[in-house]
């Protein structure tokens, strides 16, 4: 049962001929291991190396190299293990990570304390796509974002988040804006006459994200946003031990990992796989056809990546945002599907007869759908 002390791990190369190719996975399985010559590692330890499984060819000059690495390397902190995966060869040229085995994540990491089940039995709603938008903008006070937490409350959304900007900013801190937010969100159930949740961001250091997370829950809030890649992805794994409440993960500061062909973390891995094993329990990413540059098929793929099976990690849901509108919420639904939140933000703030309208129709199109 040798291969239960391993994982393997996906890379794309770039590389003029399979013999590049296999040069530089060969330089992959040094440097993400023991990080020097082969031949002055010690006898004792040479099954620490990681080992080359497979090469093939994907397209002209790109090819998936299969690399096996011992568990020893990673121990049980999930940071080593971006660590392991990618972190000297995040700065060579030409290599790509595209995946890791699930099983292993899955021995590895929480995962969501929620997830797609978890946030469908807060809400009390199966069956369909749930509603999202965002308080906005910065510079606003308390009572002015609470008012427009009030408004998408009392026309039904399913989920208000703080746009990832607010933090603990003079003109809203932390605690004043989740107070008068919640009593906002509560004060609007009661004209809808269904549960909306408040996720306030609490993104900030890692010491105090945890802190902040905290201090949310005891002052009401139903959930968390939070930016892995500002906090350290491991936060993730923090917040979902202690599984107060669900976890929505903004991209904020991913981009220059995720938008190069030959470069950086493929984003299905990273956004759908990872960040859920990692535990998110909502993902946002930027949607295709918007100001940002995923494509369908992608987008498409973060999807299935978040509600895959994974042994015993919920699923997550996927939250595409960032330019869908609300005269094409119909087509996302008929695109994503059910499980799925749809995050409307700029759009909803257009509408001519304000913002509690703009909500109940985007909460008719959604519970027209599921019907």
């Amino acid at each position: 049962m040798e291969h239960l002390n391993y994982f393997s791990a996906d890379y794309q190369i770039t590389a003029d001929s399979k013999i590049e190719a296999e040069t530089i996975a060969r330089n992959i399985c040094i440097e993400q291991s023991v990080e020097m010559p082969p031949e002055v590692v010690p006898i004792h330890i040479q099954s620490s190396i990681a080992a080359i499984e497979s090469i093939e060819f994907i397209s002209e000059k790109r090819w998936r190299a299969r690399i096996r690495f011992p568990k020893i390397l990673v121990g049980s902190e999930p940071t080593q293990l971006l660590n392991v995966l990618y972190g000297n060869s995040s700065l060579q040229p030409g290599i790509k990570l595209l995946d890791a085995e699930g099983a292993y994540l899955n021995e590895l990491l929480p995962g969501p304390s929620f997830g797609i089940p978890g946030i469908r039995k807060l809400l009390n709603i199966q069956g369909r796509a749930l509603s999202c938008t965002a308080l906005k903008p910065i510079g606003l006070t308390p009572g002015e974002l609470a008012e427009r937490a009030y408004k998408f409350s009392s026309g039904g959304i399913d989920i208000i988040k703080d746009d990832h900007g607010l933090a603990n900013q003079t003109t809203a801190d932390f605690r004043s804006r989740v107070i008068s937010c919640v009593r906002a969100v509560r004060k609007g159930e009661q004209k809808s006459g269904k549960r909306t949740l408040y996720f306030p961001n609490i993104t900030t250091s890692p010491s105090q994200t945890v802190k902040r997370y905290e201090e949310a829950v005891s002052l009401g809030a139903d959930g968390v946003l939070v930016s892995p890649q500002l906090t350290g992805p491991e936060t993730l794994c923090e917040l979902s031990a202690i599984g107060s409440v669900p976890v929505m993960a903004h991209p904020a500061f991913s981009g220059s990992f995720l938008i190069h062909d030959a470069q950086g973390i493929a984003a299905p891995f990273y956004l759908g796989k990872l960040w859920r094993a990692f535990g998110a329990d909502c993902v946002i990413y930027p949607n295709t056809r918007g100001r940002f540059t995923f494509g369908l098929d992608l987008c498409k793929e973060i999807n299935r990546q978040c509600r895959a099976e994974m042994g015993d990690i919920h699923p997550s849901f996927p939250t595409p945002g960032g330019g869908i509108n609300r005269e094409s919420v119909s087509v996302w639904l008929n695109e994503y599907g059910k499980d799925t939140i749809l995050l409307v933000g700029g759009s909803l703030y257009q509408h001519p007869d304000g913002l509690e309208r703009a909500a109940q129709e985007f909460q008719h199109i959604l519970e027209s759908h599921g019907q």
